[in-house]
């Protein structure tokens, strides 16, 4: 048995999304920027998936600006703020951040020391929540930008981004938000939380990889972040993805009809593998991610080391063998035995980390396939 719990990091592509990309790569192959039928029709297109965009996050259509996805969109808010505001460096140099964001985020903001601005960066509550009134605090006369993801990729922890969001409103500070876990997980209103910018990646939401979207704010002034074209409103060159973009357009749609539906089976889903985890381990499984204000979707948990058997650092590796999928952290920072830096950074200890997993489920997970997620831990972690 096959059993894929690993949907944080991608979900499968929806087959009526599959469906609505198939004739944009085999039959409608012109350039949205070209002038003749060929390049109009994919320009109506391109349009309409902007308006549905906009309208799902509540925004303007022309707020949206289409990109490879939400590493790319996060860069693009950050650079192109802080380039665009490179005269007044000397008085507006200051990021504020914390030490749980993704390293799409992370990354950027350190990488902005190079060219002179200050990096304050905050540590979050042990549930992995950044509380607003630290970022109150650390608010300087110099403070540009605010970024702090809605919803941690790891353990699912939902920020209060409307609390932040006013909190920037008031200090005349720019706020952006890395959404992209929380779309179509959590309702989210762009306007209502205050935010300058927001992150959308398709392939987290039924969509396929490569194509996601920025919200920019139309009172935001940012410098250009792709040259090369006058695509996008002349804010990113480059020859739009119309395939990938008619399928964001479609993932969306089919969000506004079962994003209920969805996070629904999300939430039995996860009180049934909560269930099932506590009648096998009891006290020995540790629950990382918060019981209030989180992603229904995410659960992050550990196990006592001191009472079962565990190989630290192996758990994704023993139950891929198994034919389960699950990670040990964020996908994008994969690929060695090293402890989680978020569970580290909100209090947990090296060896507890080195015994977690995240399991994520999706649209179509069941309870027959967390029956056979739970017998195969337990054949693995044992007492």
């Amino acid at each position: 048995m096959k059993v894929y719990l690993d949907n944080a990091a991608s979900t499968p592509v929806d087959s009526r999304v599959s469906e609505a990309m198939a004739p944009f790569v085999n039959n409608f192959y012109g350039n949205p920027s070209s002038i003749h039928s060929f390049g109009k029709q994919l320009k109506v297109v391109l349009e309409e998936a902007r308006e549905i965009a906009s309208a799902f996050i509540g925004c303007k259509p022309k707020e949206i600006f289409f990109t490879s996805g939400g590493t790319e969109a996060n860069n693009s808010a950050i650079k192109g703020l802080t380039f665009a505001c490179f005269d007044n460096l000397s008085s507006k140099n200051h990021i504020i951040t914390n030490s749980i964001e993704h390293p799409a985020v992370t990354d950027t903001v350190n990488y902005m020391q190079k060219f002179g601005f200050e990096i304050t960066v905050i540590k979050p509550e042990k549930n992995g929540r950044v509380d607003p009134e630290l970022i109150k605090k650390a608010l300087k006369p110099s403070t540009l930008l605010v970024t702090m993801m809605h919803a941690n990729n790891e353990l699912g922890t939902i920020n209060d981004i409307e609390k932040t969001g006013e909190i920037c409103r008031e200090n005349g500070v720019w706020f952006h938000s890395d959404t992209v876990q929380s779309i179509g997980k959590t309702e989210l209103n762009v306007k209502n939380a205050g935010l300058h910018f927001a992150t959308c990646s398709a392939h987290k939401i039924y969509g396929p990889k490569g194509t996601g979207f920025l919200y920019v704010s139309e009172e935001t002034k940012i410098d250009k972040y792709i040259h090369g074209g006058g695509q996008e409103r002349n804010m990113r060159g480059g020859t739009e993805n119309i395939a990938g973009i008619a399928g964001l357009m479609t993932a969306i749609l089919i969000l506004k009809n079962e994003m209920s539906a969805d996070i629904r089976n999300y939430k039995s889903i996860n009180k049934y593998l909560s269930g099932k985890l506590l009648e096998v381990y009891g006290s020995n499984v540790i629950f990382n991610s918060p019981a209030d204000r989180c992603l229904d979707n995410i659960l992050n948990i550990s196990f006592n080391h001191e009472k079962l058997n565990v190989a630290e650092g192996m758990l994704p590796l023993q139950l891929d063998i198994k034919g389960v999928s699950v990670s040990g952290g964020s996908a994008c920072a994969s690929g060695s035995l090293k402890p989680s830096s978020v569970l580290l950074e909100t209090g947990i200890n090296t060896k507890t980390a080195l015994s977690s997993i995240r399991v994520s489920s999706g649209r179509h997970t069941t309870k027959d396939e967390i029956d056979y997620f739970i017998k195969s831990v337990s054949e693995i972690v044992t007492k």
